[in-house]
C-alpha cells in the first residue's frame, strides 16, 4: 500500500494488492475515483477465491452502476450495501491472496459495521485503508478471478454536530481543522461537568492543546485524562452523555475504535450514564461461505415500523422492512423483487413509538448440502400482539425450528442471506427497551362512562 503522507488535501490512489504470475494475462481495471462514495459491493466466488466483483458508487447523489470484473462462476454469491442516508460510509478493506493464485477473501468494514467474511481465509493478508480517509473507489486486475486490489481514498468531510444541552453561557468552537483529538480533559462539581478540553494533532502532525471550556472554580474534582493513542490507530468514535432538565451537562462518556471511557461524573452522585451496544443475533439458517446466498445487512435503527412478507406454498420468497430512522421511514428489500411477484402477501404494523417488534419466529427448510430456504415467519411485539404465520412448513422433512428473540428487547434491526428467488436466512439487532414496554400494566378504568 501506498501513500502521499504530505498530501491529505487529495484523492490518493493505494497501489493493488495481491499477486501476479504473468503480468501480460491479467487485464487491468480502473474504476477511478470520481465518485462520492461506495454504494454497494458485490461479489461471486468459492473454495478457490473471488472470482468476480462489481462496484456501485454514488455521484452527487446519484446511482452509478460499476462493470463486472472478472469471470462468472457457479460459486456462492454475495452482497454488502452501504446506507448513505444513515451517513455510513467505506472505510476500509480487508483481504487474503495467495502468491500466483489471486484474491481469496475479502471483508468490508465502515464506520457502522463489519461485513461477513467473503470467501476463504489463507496466505498473506493485506489492508487497503488510510487512517481518516473514506474509500471512494477501486483498481485492479482480473481474467478468470479477482487477482489483484486496489483502491482510491480521500479525507472524510468533518459533519458539524449540533450541541446538546441547555443554549446557555458563552459559545466556543475548537473548529475542525485536526487530524485526530488525543486526549480529554474535565472536572466535575456536584452540579455536573465543571469544565472540559481537548488536546488534538493538527493537520501537519503537530500537537495542539485546546483550550478549556466552563468554568475554573476549585471546588471540584480534576479527573485523570482520557488519552487516545492516535499512534497506534487509535480514534474517537462518539461521545455519550447525559443532561438534567435544565440543560446542565451531568455525564460524559467517550468510545474510540478500541475503548470506552469510565463515565465522567461526580461520585457521590453514581454513574448517570451506561453505554449498551445493540447485540447481533445470529443468522438462522444459511450457510457461510457456501449455498445460502448473498449476505445483507441493514445495520441498527429506533424501531422497526412495519414488515412485508411476500411467499407461496414453498418458501419466502421476499421480505421488506420499514424502520424508523430518526423519525423517517426507510424501506429495505431482500430477496426477490417485489415488483416481480404475484404471489401472496402478508404485512405486520407496528403502532411505533407506542410498540416494538420484539421476536421472530419462523422454520427452515435445511437442505443439508444444497443451503437452507426460509419457509414461515411470525412476528410478535411488546404490547403481546401476534401476526398471522407467513407461509408453510407442513409436510416437509429437514424443517427446523428457530427464534430471534432477547428478553426485554426490541428488534431493532436485520441481516441475513437471500438470493434473487428466496430468502436463505434471517439474523437480527436487538436493543433493550426503556422502559421494557412488555411489563407495563394497563390499568381497568374506574368510574362510570
Amino acid at each position: 500500500m501506498s501513500q502521499d503522507s504530505n498530501s491529505f488535501e487529495m484523492t490518493q490512489r493505494l497501489e493493488a494488492e495481491g499477486s501476479l504470475s504473468t503480468q501480460d494475462e491479467y487485464k487491468v481495471w480502473d474504476d477511478g475515483s470520481d465518485h462520492d462514495d461506495v454504494a454497494k459491493i458485490y461479489f461471486l466466488g468459492g473454495t478457490s477465491g473471488i472470482d468476480l466483483i462489481k462496484i456501485d458508487y454514488t455521484k452527487t447523489g446519484q446511482r452509478k452502476d460499476g462493470s463486472f470484473h472478472g469471470s462468472p462462476s457457479i460459486g456462492f454469491p454475495q452482497m454488502f450495501e452501504i446506507n448513505h442516508q444513515r451517513k455510513e460510509y467505506l472505510e476500509s478493506v480487508e483481504g487474503y491472496h495467495y502468491p500466483g493464485a489471486g484474491i481469496q477473501a475479502l471483508q468490508l468494514k465502515t464506520n457502522l459495521r463489519v461485513s461477513e467474511l467473503m470467501g476463504y481465509t489463507g496466505g498473506k493478508k493485506f489492508t487497503l485503508a488510510v487512517h481518516g480517509n473514506k474509500i471512494i473507489g477501486f483498481h485492479g486486475t482480473a481474467k478468470k478471478k479477482l487477482t489483484t486490489l486496489g483502491a482510491y481514498v480521500t479525507p472524510i468531510t468533518p459533519t458539524k454536530m449540533a450541541a446538546k444541552g441547555a443554549k446557555k453561557g458563552k459559545i466556543w468552537d475548537d473548529g475542525a481543522d485536526h487530524e485526530c483529538v488525543t486526549k480529554i480533559h474535565a472536572r466535575t462539581c456536584f452540579q455536573g461537568i465543571q469544565h472540559i478540553n481537548f488536546d488534538y494533532v493538527d493537520k501537519d502532525g503537530h500537537p495542539e492543546e485546546g483550550k478549556v471550556h466552563g468554568s475554573r472554580s476549585r471546588r471540584g474534582f480534576t479527573l485523570k485524562p482520557f488519552e487516545i493513542n492516535h499512534l497506534d490507530k487509535e480514534y474517537l468514535l462518539s461521545v455519550d452523555g447525559y443532561y438534567d432538565k435544565s440543560g446542565v451537562i451531568k455525564a460524559l462518556q467517550f468510545k474510540t475504535n478500541m475503548k470506552t471511557s469510565e463515565p465522567i461524573d461526580y461520585d457521590e452522585e453514581g454513574a448517570y450514564l451506561k453505554t449498551i451496544p445493540h447485540t447481533k443475533l445470529e443468522l438462522e439458517g444459511g450457510r457461510e461461505g457456501g449455498r445460502g446466498g448473498y449476505f445483507w445487512d441493514d445495520g441498527t435503527y429506533q424501531g422497526v415500523r412495519k414488515v412485508s412478507v411476500y411467499y407461496d406454498d414453498e418458501y419466502v420468497r421476499c421480505i421488506e422492512f420499514e424502520y424508523d430512522n430518526d423519525g423517517k421511514v426507510e424501506s429495505r428489500q431482500h430477496g426477490r423483487s417485489k415488483l416481480e411477484y404475484t404471489g401472496k402477501e402478508g404485512e405486520f404494523v407496528m403502532d411505533y413509538p407506542n410498540e416494538y417488534l420484539t421476536s421472530v419466529e419462523g422454520t427452515f427448510l435445511d437442505g443439508i448440502h444444497t443451503g437452507t430456504w426460509i419457509l414461515s415467519l411470525t412476528f410478535k411485539t411488546s404490547k403481546g400482539r401476534t401476526s398471522t404465520v407467513f407461509g408453510n412448513a407442513s409436510e416437509k422433512k429437514n424443517v427446523v425450528d428457530f427464534v430471534l428473540e432477547s428478553k426485554g428487547c426490541a428488534l431493532v434491526g436485520f441481516h441475513g442471506q437471500a438470493d434473487d428467488d428466496v430468502l436463505r436466512s434471517l439474523g437480527a439487532y436487538s436493543f433493550p427497551m426503556d422502559p421494557p414496554l412488555h411489563d407495563v400494566e394497563k390499568l381497568v378504568a374506574q368510574g362510570s362512562d
